[in-house]
């Protein structure tokens, strides 16, 4: 991987794990996923970041981590994004502009963000009259709690990224960057589609639940409290993930990542994605997988090709953690 010469922690938080990858001169040297205690985050939002805190210090120690720079990935409730075409302009006639871009989109006082932004296209190549930006506004108290939270646990806070530009990090570090591909986030909390011409984010298909809902219906199957649930379908306890109100839900998943595929051939007046990446914590679910595979008309391919040189031991863990992964790199 062309991977940048610093050393760096990334972190992502989801809904039930916290994933941290660790690059050190320029090489991924470590991947882990740790359990978040029970409650930590709801709906996206962390409700304890003493609990936080105190969960990565134990991390830190027991994996011998002695990198202190941090690079976090925000959570969608944290972070608005948006992609707009502006006139072109100076970078300061642009940070003037940006929180008036947001100002339909955000809620509260402007002056209350953080902005930032990245040329999606170079405007020499399409136009000379027009910019094409992605940017993003995040709370300022969002980022002063986190980097609260890392300051005690031993970190420093360096960077915050929204999702879609820790995965063009992984496209750009693996060299995907001359077609139109799709990366599958097979989340818990949602399942998510981030497409992309070559490294150039193109837009995002959210699906109205996540894997969490399997949980639910092996509840309800089993007549069992959803915790045993969470133990069961980890275990795949008497078949539980073939069964046929399981299959269902496989089957509704991947109708509407056929969907949103569709919706992007039509739409966009670029290339037809050409395969589909899988990472997240349903690639650990082969009756899904085969479903996936079953319905999509696109290869459906793990990870790999975004990290040729992932050392032994590290490839799995690694699509469980790839916005972690991405973020390191930033």
């Amino acid at each position: 991987m062309n991977l940048i010469n610093e050393k760096r922690v990334g972190f992502e938080i989801g809904s039930r794990d916290i994933h941290i990858a660790v690059c050190e001169n320029g090489a991924i040297t470590n991947v882990i996923s740790e359990p978040l205690p029970e409650g930590l985050v709801q709906d996206g939002k962390i409700l304890s970041f003493e609990a936080l805190s105190d969960l990565i210090s134990e991390v830190r120690r027991r994996e011998h981590i002695r990198v202190k720079d941090a690079a976090l990935v925000l959570p969608p409730s944290a972070c608005y994004c948006r992609r707009f075409t502006t006139a072109v302009m100076t970078e300061e006639q642009l940070k003037f502009n940006l929180p008036y871009e947001f100002h339909e989109y955000i809620p509260g006082a402007r002056e209350n963000y953080f902005y930032d932004y990245a040329l999606v296209k170079d405007s020499a190549v399409s136009d000379d009259e027009s910019l094409d930006l992605m940017a993003a506004a995040v709370p300022k108290q969002v980022i002063s709690d986190y980097a609260a939270a890392f300051h005690r646990s031993g970190f420093r806070l360096k960077t915050a990224i929204p999702d879609e530009l820790a995965l063009i990090n992984l496209t750009r570090g693996g060299g995907d960057t001359d077609h139109c591909h799709c990366v599958l986030d097979l989340g818990h909390s949602a399942v998510r589609l981030y497409i992309f011409d070559g490294d150039r984010f193109e837009g995002l298909r959210t699906l109205d639940y996540g894997l969490s809902a399997l949980d639910q219906v092996i509840a309800d199957e089993f007549n069992v409290d959803i915790h045993i649930a969470v133990t069961y379908r980890e275990s795949g306890h008497e078949g539980c993930l073939a069964l046929p109100r399981c299959r269902d839900l496989y089957n509704a998943i991947a109708v509407e990542v056929l969907r949103a595929v569709n919706f992007q051939r039509f739409s966009s007046g670029g290339d037809e994605p050409q395969h589909i990446h899988c990472c997240g914590g349903g690639i650990l679910n082969n009756e899904l997988i085969e479903t996936l595979r079953g319905t999509l008309n696109l290869p459906l391919l793990n990870m790999d090709e975004f990290w040729p040189n992932m050392p032994d031991g590290l490839a799995e863990g690694a699509s469980l953690a790839a916005s972690a992964v991405g973020a390191a790199l930033q």
